[in-house]
């Protein structure tokens, strides 16, 4: 049997598109040294199964256009036998439609969008318990605590209709009422309207569709305002960025996210170790975009190891079906996947900002 594109003798090629330079460089270049760090341990240690792993990432700057010119030579040129790790929705659902052509497996983006992974595709895995369903995490966990009403403000975007559509069946599920759904366009920074018709309604909580300036503002404003009801986002604001906000303007928000920020101090070895390394390595701490792009690559190294000597796309996408019960070593949530189940986690996490850091609430949130 003729071995695939990008495996040789010696050598699989993986590639990547991430924004390296636009707005989103924030999480390309942390995940994509975290993605690097790992399939180079893996490289150091022998490889797998006595082949190297070669690494080709190409920079989008976060455009659509330069995500398909940088897929189109990933593919045709460099001829690699899987993708990882690529950063955005739009630039991913771009890129999979020339992967999908060519056989070629789109694995662990970042992207937390169910179109990652649904509909079902044996070339579509996703680490993320989608956007969709953080929605349907928080609703539950609010709901929970006695609360059936609920404000939904949103980012008029694809990522702003998902949350909405996990708010409209988490509301469906637990008979829970939306009574108000606001959207806003990205560039939007002012939001005293928005802030007064939420608290003119008489919702329970708020639940946020948003990014991380919008996020900081329109909780701001609400505090301003003497609303003093509970907020909660999902894992597109969990940055240290939202935390430490000026004057701790985001005191009190919770999001609900399927990864966890890293305790480096909480006397882990491997977590302080990694920290040393990381640091010493890039020249910066690691961020959790970083956690997010080791442990891509970790379970792609995991997967290829399992899927034996005589690799093939069908071997790999079984090997990730078999893979259960992941334990995240930065400590967030377990991850599973099988043959119904193309995306990772198993549950989510609760945190709040308190003194300028995000603090664990909740573990094993369901959704």
């Amino acid at each position: 049997m003729a071995e695939p594109q990008g495996v040789t003798d010696d050598k699989i090629v993986v590639g990547s598109h991430s924004d390296l330079s636009g707005p989103l460089a924030i999480w390309g270049v942390p995940a994509t040294n975290g993605v690097r760090m790992r399939l180079e341990e893996a490289n150091a240690a022998g490889g797998v199964h006595d082949r190297q792993i070669e690494f080709i990432v190409e920079d989008t700057a976060y455009q659509v256009p330069l995500a398909v010119r940088a897929t189109n030579k990933l593919v045709q040129r460099d001829k690699i036998f899987a993708m990882i790790n690529g950063t955005g929705t739009a630039q991913t659902l771009a890129s999979m439609q020339i992967l999908d052509k060519a056989g070629i497996p789109n694995v662990f983006p970042l992207s937390a969008a169910k179109v990652m992974f649904d509909p079902l595709s044996p070339l579509h895995f996703s680490y993320f318990v989608s956007y969709q369903d953080q929605a349907v995490g928080a609703m539950k966990y609010f709901n929970s605590q006695g609360m059936t009403k609920v404000c939904l403000q949103s980012v008029a975007t694809e990522y702003g209709q998902e949350v909405t559509e996990g708010a409209e069946q988490g509301a469906e599920e637990l008979g829970m009422e939306i009574v108000f759904h606001g959207t806003h366009k990205t560039t939007e920074t002012e939001f005293a309207g928005v802030a007064t018709s939420i608290k003119n309604s008489d919702c329970e909580f708020l639940l946020l569709g948003t990014t991380v300036k919008d996020t900081i503002t329109l909780y701001a404003t609400l505090r301003q305002l003497g609303w003093d009801k509970p907020v909660v986002g999902n894992m597109v604001p969990y940055t240290p960025l939202a935390a430490e906000a000026s004057d701790g303007v985001t005191e009190g928000l919770y999001l609900v996210t399927p990864v966890m920020i890293a305790d480096f101090d909480d006397g882990d070895q491997w977590r302080a170790d990694f920290n040393e390394r990381y640091r010493e390595k890039f020249g910066e701490a690691p961020a959790v975009q970083a956690q997010m792009g080791y442990n891509a690559a970790d379970l792609l190294v995991m997967a290829l190891e399992a899927a034996g000597r005589d690799l093939t796309v069908e071997k790999l996408s079984a090997a990730i079906e078999d893979i259960k019960g992941y334990k995240d070593p930065f400590g967030g949530p377990d991850a599973s996947f099988s043959a119904e189940k193309h995306f990772g986690g198993d549950s989510l996490v609760l945190v709040q900002s308190e003194n300028k850091k995000w603090e664990l609430r909740e573990t094993d949130l369901p959704y």
